[in-house]
C-alpha cells in the first residue's frame, strides 16, 4: 500500500475514534409515539437534535429534511420508522439546496415486509449539497436502501443495509461516500453497492455478502477499499464495468462468490488462495484440491489438468492459463450452490484456454462472463438460466468445436423485455466461432446488444466471424423473436432459416 494511502486511512480512523468518544448532545425535541416527526422537523431550529422514543410500533410517515439537524432514535432494535404511502417517495428525503449537515442515528428504517418488491421505494434519498452521517442504523426492505446524488456527501458508520430489492446503496453523479464498520447483504436483484458517473467511495472494514452482485463501479467513478470482505455474492464480488473507473487498495478477502473479480477489476485487489509458484503443470485434484487454488498457484502460461469428476467452482481467471479436462462428458464445472456464475475472464488478460469440459450453473445464471482474451475448445455450455456466454468490453474469444445448448431456462426469459441467449456480445467484444453447435437456447443463438435484436439500446461495435461448419438452429424456444427474422450480414439471414437464430449488425 502506498504511503499516502496509509496516512489517509490512519487519519480517517483517528477521526472516527474521536467522534465515537464524544458525548451525544442532548435532545432539543422528543417526539412521542403518535406525534409527527415531520412537524417537529418543520418547527425545529437549525442544528436541533430531534429524538424519537423507543417501542413506537413504529413511526409511520415520510420525512423531508432541508435544514441542519440530528434525528436520533433510542437504538436500532427499539425505534422504527416505516413508510406510509406506496409510491416514488422516500421514507427519508434529505434535500440540500444549500449546504446543510444532517445526522441520522440509532434507529431502523424499513418498509413493511413484502412492499420492497414494488419499484421506487427508497429508504434514504440524499441530494444537492447535503452533508449527511448515518450511524448505528439498519436500512432494510426498500427497493433501494440509500440513494445519494449530485454533490452530496455521506458517511456511514456501523450501518446494516439488507433485504433491499435492487440496490443497497446507489452512489451517483459527483457524490462522495465513506463506509466503515458496516454490513451490506441480501440485495436480491442487483448490487449491494453501485458507484457510477464521477462519484467517489471509500470502503473500510465492511462486508458485502449474499448480494446478487457485491460492488459495481462504472463511469469514471473512483473507489478506495481497505480491510473489507466480498463473500457469497451470487455473480461477481467486485465488478469494474469501465476502463475509466479506478479502484485502489491493498488485497481484500474474497470467498464463495460466483466470481471474485469481473470486467476491469484490478487483480491486486484480491488476496490469492495460494501463492504463485514456478510450476507450469498442476493437477486437480492432486496438487491442489481447489481449482481456484491451482489457478492462483500455477506460473503464467501453465497448464492445469482437471481429472474426471464434478467440481463446484466460482473461478476468477486472472492470468494466462490452460484448464484441460478429460472431456465434456467426464469433467463438469458447475456453479457453487445458489450462484449465478461459474467463472470470469477479467479484462487485460490474454492466453486463457479452457478445453474438454462442460460448464453449467444448473439453471441459475450464466456460465462465463468474459472480458479478457481466450479460447474455448471442445467445451459444452448448457443449462444456464440466462445466457450461456456473456462476452463484453474488450473481450476477444475463440469458440472451437464446442456446443452451446439449452440456455435461457429461467421463467423470466419468457418475457419480451428479458433476452436469454446462447451467446450475447456487447461493446467492442469479438468472437470467432469455428465448427460449433448452438441450439435450443431460449432466445437468440447469438445476439449482439442492439435495438434490432430486441435490446433497449445499441451497445455493440465489435465483430463476429464464422469459420468451418457451424450449426445454429432450434433457438428462440420462448418465441419472443417471432417475426424478427435474423437481421445482419451472416449466413443465417435467410428466409429459409426460422426466426431468432442470429442477430448481428
Amino acid at each position: 500500500m502506498s504511503k499516502w494511502l496509509s496516512v489517509a486511512m490512519l487519519s480517517v480512523l483517528v477521526a472516527l475514534v474521536q467522534a465515537s468518544e464524544q458525548e451525544q448532545p442532548t435532545c432539543t425535541i422528543t417526539v412521542q409515539p403518535g406525534q409527527s416527526i415531520q412537524a417537529a422537523i418543520d418547527s425545529a431550529p437549525e442544528g436541533a437534535v430531534i429524538c424519537m422514543s423507543a417501542d413506537n410500533f413504529p413511526y409511520t410517515e415520510h420525512l423531508t429534511i432541508t435544514k441542519s439537524l440530528t434525528l436520533r432514535g433510542a437504538g436500532r432494535d427499539k425505534t422504527f420508522l416505516t413508510g406510509k404511502e406506496i409510491g416514488d417517495k422516500p421514507i427519508i428525503h434529505i434535500k440540500g439546496d444549500k449546504q446543510i449537515e444532517v445526522i441520522i442515528e440509532d434507529f431502523t428504517e424499513s418498509w413493511r415486509p413484502g412492499s420492497e418488491f414494488l419499484p421506487g421505494l427508497y429508504g434514504v434519498y440524499i441530494q444537492g449539497q447535503a452533508k449527511v452521517a448515518l450511524r448505528n442504523m439498519e436500512i432494510r426492505r426498500n427497493s433501494h436502501g440509500i440513494v445519494i446524488t449530485d454533490t452530496a456527501q455521506l458517511q456511514l458508520d456501523n450501518v446494516h443495509i439488507h433485504w433491499n430489492t435492487w440496490r443497497g446503496l446507489l452512489v451517483w453523479n459527483s457524490a462522495e461516500v465513506t463506509i466503515s464498520n458496516s454490513l451490506i447483504r441480501n440485495t436480491w436483484y442487483a448490487e449491494g453497492v453501485f458507484v457510477g458517473h464521477s462519484a467517489h467511495l471509500t470502503l473500510m472494514n465492511t462486508t458485502l455478502s449474499d448480494n446478487d452482485r457485491g460492488l459495481t463501479v462504472a463511469g469514471s467513478a473512483r473507489v478506495t477499499i481497505y480491510e473489507s470482505r466480498f463473500v457469497n455474492n451470487s455473480w461477481c464480488g467486485l465488478t469494474v464495468a469501465t476502463a475509466e473507473a479506478q479502484v485502489l487498495g491493498p488485497p481484500q478477502e474474497f470467498q464463495g462468490n460466483g466470481a471474485d473479480l469481473c470486467g476491469f477489476a484490478p487483480v491486486l485487489l484480491r488476496k490469492p488462495l495460494a501463492p504463485q509458484t514456478e510450476k507450469t503443470e498442476l493437477t486437480v485434484p492432486g496438487d491442489y484440491a481447489s481449482l481456484q487454488e491451482a489457478i492462483d498457484a500455477i506460473a503464467p502460461g501453465g497448464m492445469i489438468t482437471v481429472a474426471p469428476g464434478t467440481y463446484e467452482v466460482g473461478l476468477t481467471l486472472w492470468k494466462p492459463v490452460t484448464l484441460r479436462g478429460a472431456g465434456p462428458e467426464q469433467t463438469l464445472l458447475k456453479a457453487l450452490a445458489g450462484r449465478g456464475l461459474v467463472g470470469s475472464m477479467i479484462a487485460g488478460v490474454a492466453g486463457i484456454q479452457i478445453e474438454n469440459v462442460a460448464i453449467t450453473t444448473e439453471g441459475q445464471g450464466s456460465a462465463l462472463l468474459i472480458a479478457g482474451q481466450g479460447r474455448l475448445s471442445n467445451v459444452k455450455i448448457f443449462d444456464n438460466g440466462f445466457d450461456g456466454l456473456v462476452i463484453a468490453g474488450p473481450a476477444l474469444l475463440e469458440v472451437q468445436n464446442s456446443t452451446i445448448v439449452g440456455n435461457g431456462t429461467f421463467p423470466e426469459c419468457s418475457m419480451n423485455m428479458v433476452l436469454c441467449n446462447g451467446i450475447v456480445l456487447s461493446a467492442q467484444a469479438q468472437l470467432k466461432l469455428t465448427d460449433s453447435v448452438i441450439k435450443d437456447n431460449g432466445d437468440w443463438g447469438i445476439a449482439t446488444v442492439l435495438t434490432q435484436c430486441g435490446f433497449p439500446y445499441d451497445a455493440f461495435t465489435g465483430t463476429v466471424t464464422f469459420e468451418g461448419t457451424n450449426i445454429i438452429e432450434g433457438n428462440n424456444r420462448w418465441g419472443n423473436q417471432k417475426g424478427m427474422g435474423n437481421p445482419g450480414s451472416h449466413p443465417w439471414n435467410s428466409p429459409a432459416v426460422p426466426d431468432g437464430q442470429v442477430c448481428l449488425p
